[in-house]
């Protein structure tokens, strides 16, 4: 018969930790870069990546640059959403993604998208630019990818 404590001990010999290692800027960094690159550099970025993604040669590209609008402004890191998953040689961490939409719906939805995702763009660096409002304004560059172009995740 197994006393309390044995059973703890088995039990945590044998869990294992996953370790997902992020980095990050640090804080200081993110608003002297915002204060005398980002308010800008964010806008030309978003513009730049807007119009590759405009011409359809070069969608797949100005997709790409349109999810690092919020690095450029902020330094910002995309958020992952990650599983642990469990195989023969133990734990281990993936990234999930979401599924994504029918791609006739999104070659439909790819004129309004482009439309909307400028007002977007716009909207975005307006509210980064009031400063009291730069936390509202990551949020709409956040979601410019999914507005031009109806992706998830």
């Amino acid at each position: 018969m197994k006393r309390e404590g044995e059973e703890q001990m088995v039990q945590q010999a044998s869990t294992q930790a996953v370790v997902v290692e992020v980095k990050t800027h640090g804080f200081l960094v993110r608003v002297l870069y915002y204060v005398f690159i980002g308010w800008w550099f964010g806008l030309l970025w978003a513009l730049l990546s807007w119009l590759v993604y405009a011409t359809v040669i070069g969608a797949p590209l100005g997709a790409v640059m349109l999810n690092k609008v919020p690095g450029m402004i902020s330094l910002k890191q995309r958020e992952k959403s990650m599983k642990v998953v469990s195989d023969a040689s133990g734990y281990g961490a993936v990234e999930e993604k979401p599924q994504q939409r029918r791609w006739w719906i999104r070659v439909i939805y790819y004129p309004f998208g482009l439309i909307f995702s400028l007002i977007a763009i716009f909207l975005g660096w307006l509210l980064c630019i009031l400063l009291i409002t730069l936390p509202l304004g990551i949020m709409v560059f956040n979601k410019v990818p999914a507005i031009a172009s109806l992706h998830r995740g």
